[in-house]
């Protein structure tokens, strides 16, 4: 799979006038934002905060971007890279906005409560139509069909696909899968290209899986995707 270049979103009042147009009578477009994204694949929030130009110029285009029908039944790549690399704007900006309110205190969204308002409750606009994460997300599935797109669209949470990339980890003797939950949580749509083990072996490396391979899932953590993360500092020590 090809993999998708990302970013997050951003509220009206918060875009400077110049974000929406490059130039006079001109659409804006996507800019990259991997001066935000270290090499693993974590989000840079402490340079966000001191600079969120490049992230609210993403957003302003996602919010108004007139060449692209929410309800237009085209399933291309330009339009899945569209809708997921929105999902991730406007991901990645709802963290940005708890992180800057909280001192970069915020420790993601480790409740039920938090995961609820973050993806069910907080209102967004995708290409001028007002939805939610969760109703984003849904929109994609049932537009496009693609199970690949589990690993292109990030949730702000440590557990997500790393904005450059995303996988899974096997053990060595092929026998059991350890995967991310994600395709416990996807199941139904994985089944429909095959299950999981026939998903998986189109886009391993090496040696396949078996049919009969046990899957084991591992724990989803919440925690937020930033490059100061606890885990990010354990993952980086050196061995002793």
């Amino acid at each position: 799979m090809r993999h998708l270049a990302c970013s997050s979103g951003a509220q009206f009042e918060d875009l400077p006038p110049s974000a929406v147009e490059e130039s006079p009578g001109t659409p804006a477009r996507l800019r990259s934002l991997r001066p935000l994204i270290n090499s693993s694949g974590l989000v840079r929030y402490g340079l966000l905060i001191e600079d969120p130009s490049l992230l609210l110029h993403n957003v302003a285009v996602v919010q108004d971007y007139a060449e692209l029908d929410w309800g237009s039944k085209e399933n291309s790549a330009r339009n899945i890279a569209f809708y997921c690399n929105a999902y991730n704007i406007w991901s990645m900006y709802l963290a940005f906005k708890k992180m800057r309110k909280h001192g970069l205190a915020w420790k993601g969204q480790t409740t039920i409560k938090a995961r609820s308002k973050f993806f069910y409750f907080t209102n967004i606009i995708v290409a001028g139509q007002k939805t939610t994460l969760l109703k984003l997300e849904k929109h994609i599935f049932d537009k496009f069909h693609d199970p690949r797109v589990y690993f292109a669209i990030n949730s702000a949470s440590w557990s997500s696909p790393r904005l450059p990339k995303g996988g899974c980890v096997f053990e060595k003797d092929d026998t059991v899968a350890s995967l991310s939950s994600i395709f416990k949580w996807g199941k139904a749509n994985f089944a429909k290209d095959g299950g999981i083990p026939f998903f998986v072996n189109k886009y391993k490396q090496g040696q396949q899986l078996p049919e009969s391979v046990k899957l084991e899932f591992q724990p989803f953590d919440w925690s937020v995707n930033w490059d100061n993360n606890a885990r990010a500092n354990i993952q980086s020590s050196p061995a002793r």
